[in-house]
């Protein structure tokens, strides 16, 4: 848009005729007393408003502009509640459902209004019975897994030291009689043993405790109160009596348990005495093949590291009995080579000095370097063959 000062641009008055403005003074004050006063120029707010900016708006508007559809108009009112129908089938399942209720109240009522006094401590004696029977084969079966495990201990523990002492030595190969030669520490083996013997004696001395009589109900008459009441005394009392066996018994599981530790301490200071023998038979025997010291110290090692209480671990004692016994017999094998290479080697001196002493003269049959001969052992004149001192010759 244009401003109307850039229309006019000498003001409102301007005379582009060259004739002199009339005096309208009194049309000027005609008019404020009809309108008022004039306002006073202020500057403009803001910026004229550029024309060729609000002509691109409109293009682009008209461009991009989307039809506006009439059925996007929805209407504000709710929509119509359905009208609920009536189910006959729920209704009826509804009303048994009261019904059963309410009968099952009455009936409970009616029970409770006609019940005996004798009928409501059967209950509780029956009660109590069912809390002994299961009390009593719990009882039961504890007993019974405690005498196993005492005799499955007893036997492990009687393979173990047969074990140990069956491996402990091994026959000497160097010894004309097959001495034993121990392959473990003695001391160490002793303790062992001790532990052990004291843990079965231990083991062997446990006693269980005896179980309470099997509880029978006795014979009474169930519509009598006193009566009822005496059976529950007496069913009172056998749970008392079950509880204290019960006790007894775990103080026995626990003595058992703790019986063993002494000699497991023993078999595994025992074990782990093997890797230092198996160095010491190394060092004992250096001579013998490398791949046999190497298994030793193997089986050193894995008897060490196992749990010999598990009847599986115990074949790894009889590996390195095995094994020490194989380095010792290798050695001695070395040493007899050695033996028989060094008898060889005398031989061949002795042989080759009696070659060396046959090849020399008898200094006794030597001839004088004059060329003179020695007259005989006998005294006989070589040139006659007189005998010396007027003798006759034979």
């Amino acid at each position: 848009m244009t401003a109307l000062s850039d229309l006019f641009p000498n003001g409102p008055r301007a005379d582009v005729s060259g004739v002199p403005p009339l005096d309208d003074h009194h049309t000027v004050q005609r008019l404020r007393e009809m309108i008022g006063e004039p306002r006073e120029n202020r500057a403009q707010a803001r910026p004229i408003a550029n024309t060729n900016e609000l002509i691109r708006m409109a293009d682009v508007a008209v461009k991009t502009a989307v039809p506006v559809s009439a059925d996007a108009v929805t209407s504000d009112r709710p929509p119509k509640r359905t009208r609920r129908r009536v189910d006959a089938l729920a209704l009826s399942a509804g009303a048994l459902a009261v019904a059963a209720v309410v009968a099952a109240g009455t009936i409970g009522a009616v029970q409770m209004a006609t019940a005996s006094p004798a009928a409501s401590s059967l209950e509780s004696l029956q009660a109590d019975e069912a809390a002994i029977q299961n009390a009593y084969q719990s009882l039961k079966t504890t007993s019974d897994r405690i005498a196993a495990d005492i005799q499955k201990q007893a036997a492990d523990a009687t393979a173990l030291r047969g074990a140990l002492v069956a491996t402990s030595t091994t026959p000497d190969p160097g010894s004309e009689e097959a001495e034993p030669l121990p392959v473990t520490d003695p001391a160490a083996l002793s303790t062992a043993l001790e532990a052990i013997d004291s843990y079965t004696t231990g083991l062997a001395a446990v006693s269980l405790p005896e179980l309470p009589a099997e509880y029978a109900r006795p014979d009474i008459d169930t519509e009598s109160l006193v009566e009822v009441g005496s059976a529950i005394d007496a069913a009172q009392e056998q749970l008392v009596v079950l509880d204290a066996a019960t006790a007894e018994l775990r103080t026995v599981e626990s003595q058992v348990g703790s019986l063993g530790a002494p000699a497991e301490a023993a078999v595994e200071t025992y074990t782990a005495t093997f890797p230092g023998a198996a160095q010491a038979a190394n060092d004992r025997y250096p001579d013998a093949d490398e791949a046999l010291r190497t298994a030793l110290t193997d089986a050193a090692t894995r008897v060490a590291e196992a749990d010999l209480w598990e009847p599986a671990n115990v074949a790894a004692l009889t590996v390195y009995r095995d094994a020490f016994g194989a380095v010792a017999a290798d050695q001695l094998r070395v040493e007899i080579e050695r033996e028989v290479e060094r008898q060889r080697e005398i031989e061949e001196e002795r042989r080759q000095q009696q070659q060396q002493d046959n090849q020399q003269p008898d200094p006794e049959q030597t001839p004088p370097e004059d060329g003179s001969t020695e007259p005989p052992a006998d005294g006989t004149d070589p040139g006659t063959g007189t005998p010396p001192d007027g003798e006759t010759a034979p």
